[in-house]
């Protein structure tokens, strides 16, 4: 008996250790590999969608949409397919949380505000730091809800998060990406305070860059546009050309603030992604208008007559003063240039070939040259000319180290009007005068006000220049006698930009929105306007990076780029693409 309870406690505990190994080893494979979770997926599409964020804690959606004219706020439960208008959030231009959910910041054209997801009145938390034309690209919160970093006027500033005087975080024009947009807070706990943000010297040439808060050090880490970071251990980032779709995830390390692996395609359509704590990925999702794109004509009723030229990735039209050649600025080399295309021939010809960026051409009078702006690789710009064939070489009209843009040629080849980066006012408007010998004066300011002036187009008598100004707090078109005299007379009245001039002078053209409009004009008794005439709308019209038509010499007909592939319509409005669990389908790389 003895020896019988001797061997049953001896199988007892052998059972209890074989038991307990078992255990131990359950406890370590589901430790390494976590069970899978369900990836679910859906998706929809709220009328005149811009930006969507989702909360944190994942339980809301919040997304900016545009109704007739004005953008506001939307707030939408996971679960629930009603959405709730934010009420006093009119004129929003995009939105982000605060840590906890319960807050939501956005920026409007001058103002930064916060608002309670319950309701109520928004609270201003400063101004803007801006002259007008980017008053606000993206906010964020920090995680211990103490501070909220923005950007303003291509850089980021620091403001506390109950409101106060914002400071910049750090000046940009150190770094020859001197733009700073979208910054995105990473977690803390598992290395120093710090953000991700864009740099950028224009829309096809942006960095995923990094901040450490603690010691200043600010790093680029490779091509990239508006990255977040996702709790899986990625950061979630977007092409490094804006016009271009699609998600990748870049394995991230909080610790060293350095990428630890390859970038992978997430999504081929997805923009702008944003993320919860709980692993659910949200983005915009469109069947997005293509890169490739042809010209084409169309008449007074927005009617398309036909496609001409051979298509590319293009921008930025502008029609020869004989009518058969346009000039846009393209990519087909890695960077932008400027490209001729013969409407009467259908070739096209490259103009510029430096390994920098060109854009906003311009035609001399006579039909032999163009004006270019060129975006210098250390800081400011130049305003080029170079002879419409491509051969020859470029010859610089204006230097400066601040931004330059929109150069236009008064008809009697006399005068180059332009706009000017100043970091007190804003854009201004200035221009040189050209001699016999083609050399250019020293510029001389036309207008500059504490708004910004820009778009600059002479009248054809080149006794008028129309521009672009943001003095009433939104875009607006006003004409002045040139080069100097008497006189301003506002000619849009609800919103305009991208400015042309009927080749008589007798009408003026412009954007308000998504419509092109036209405006009577007269100068027989002074300076006259009529009432502005809507033409037709188009979704091409926000296309063009700052202008995306031009007019025929009869007013009659416009030159515009189409999508190719689309016809006459344009690609389907964005939606809202929420992806629960989004990692799991990915899981599969880490046995790569």
């Amino acid at each position: 008996m003895v020896v019988r309870r001797s061997n049953q406690r001896t199988l007892q505990a052998l059972l209890a250790v074989a038991t307990l190994a078992f255990l131990g080893v359950l406890v370590v494979h589901f430790a390494e590999s976590p069970p899978e979770q369900t990836v679910t997926r859906f998706s929809f599409a709220p009328e005149g969608l811009t930006h969507t964020r989702i909360s944190p804690d994942g339980k809301y959606i919040l997304y900016t949409a545009q109704t007739d004219g004005e953008s506001s706020l939307w707030l939408r439960p996971l679960g629930d397919e009603s959405a709730r208008h934010l009420a006093g959030t009119e004129g929003a231009i995009g939105g982000f949380w605060s840590p906890d959910s319960s807050w939501i910041g956005f920026g409007t054209a001058t103002e930064l505000k916060r608002v309670s997801i319950d309701g109520g009145s928004p609270i201003t938390l400063c101004e803007l730091q801006t002259t007008g034309f980017f008053p606000f690209l993206g906010g964020t919160w920090s995680p211990d809800d103490e501070r909220i970093v923005f950007s303003s006027d291509l850089r980021l500033y620091d403001v506390a998060a109950r409101g106060g005087q914002p400071e910049l975080l750090f000046d940009p024009s150190d770094s020859p990406r001197r733009v700073s947009v979208y910054p995105h807070f990473l977690p803390t706990g598992s290395g120093p305070a710090a953000l991700v943000y864009v740099a950028a010297t224009s829309p096809a040439d942006s960095w995923v860059a990094v901040l450490n808060l603690e010691t200043g050090e600010r790093r680029e880490l490779g091509p990239g546009r508006r990255p977040v970071y996702s709790q899986d251990g990625y950061l979630i980032h977007g092409p490094t050309d804006s016009t271009e779709p699609g998600l990748w995830a870049w394995p991230f390390s909080l610790a060293t603030l350095e990428p630890i692996g390859d970038a992978f395609p997430i999504s081929t359509a997805g923009r702008a992604a944003t993320l919860s704590h709980d692993g659910t990925l949200a983005y915009r999702d469109q069947a997005e208008i293509a890169s490739t794109r042809t010209l084409a004509w169309r008449d007074r009723t927005g009617e398309l007559l036909e496609t001409l030229g051979q298509p590319q990735n293009m921008a930025q039209p502008s029609l020869s003063p004989d009518g058969q050649r346009v000039a846009v600025r393209s990519n087909e080399s890695g960077n932008f240039d400027v490209w001729v295309h013969d409407l009467i021939r259908s070739t096209k010809i490259r103009v510029t070939f430096e390994d920098v960026n060109e854009a906003h051409p311009a035609w001399s009078p006579s039909g032999q040259e163009i004006a270019y702006r060129q975006v210098d690789v250390g800081p400011g710009d130049s305003l080029m000319r170079k002879s419409a064939d491509g051969t020859g070489e470029a010859v610089v009209l204006v230097e400066s180290e601040s931004d330059l843009h929109w150069p236009d040629w008064s008809h009697d080849g006399r005068y180059l009007v332009y706009s000017e980066e100043n970091s007190e006012t804003g854009r201004d408007i200035r221009y040189v005068e050209l001699g016999s010998d083609g050399a250019a004066s020293e510029p001389v300011t036309f207008l500059s006000t504490p708004a910004n002036e820009d778009r600059p187009q002479l009248s054809p008598d080149g006794r008028f220049l129309a521009y672009v100004s943001t003095e009433s707090g939104r875009n607006e078109i006003y004409v002045q006698p040139f080069p100097d005299g008497p006189g301003k007379w506002p000619v849009s009245v609800n919103g305009g930009d991208q400015i042309r001039w009927s080749s008589d002078g007798s009408e003026l053209f412009y954007a308000e929105g998504l419509t092109l409009m036209a405006v009577s004009v007269s100068t027989e008794q002074g300076f006259t306007l009529g009432q502005p005439q809507a033409l037709f709308a188009s979704p091409g019209l926000t296309l063009g990076g700052g202008r995306s038509y031009d007019v025929s010499a009869d007013g009659q007909r416009f030159v515009m780029t189409m999508a190719v592939g689309d016809g006459d319509e344009e690609a389907a409005p964005p939606s809202i693409r929420v992806v629960q669990n989004w990692y799991e389908e990915f899981r599969d790389r880490e046995q790569d």
